[in-house]
């Protein structure tokens, strides 16, 4: 029943984001709560990812923000279903384009 129930959430959001990807590419999001950690004993908390898992739709983590540590800061693009190539591209492209724009 509960396996059934959450199908049916999925498919809610899953709506909701078609409507969404009718007027955006990607979605921008943060992918952790904060820096990177200092040893490789965490990769952090997770918590902004598993909204993505369980709708199934593409998702990737850049390092685009530093902390004043020098520690990276990933944030997060998230796909349409079906479109892993469109988002890898987009990925890609936002990585170059920041990586020309100094501090600003």
């Amino acid at each position: 029943r509960d396996y059934l129930a959450a199908l049916d959430w999925r498919g809610l959001f899953n709506a909701g984001l078609e409507e969404v990807f009718q007027r955006c590419d990607v979605i921008i999001t943060p992918a952790a709560t904060g820096q990177a950690p200092a040893n490789l004993n965490t990769t952090g908390d997770a918590i902004f990812n598993g909204l993505w898992t369980f709708c199934g739709t593409p998702a990737i983590t850049i390092p685009l923000l530093w902390s004043q540590n020098g520690m990276p800061m990933g944030v997060q693009l998230v796909g349409k279903i079906g479109n892993d190539a469109r988002l890898l591209r987009t990925a890609n492209w936002l990585k170059t384009y920041l990586s020309t724009q100094g501090d600003a």
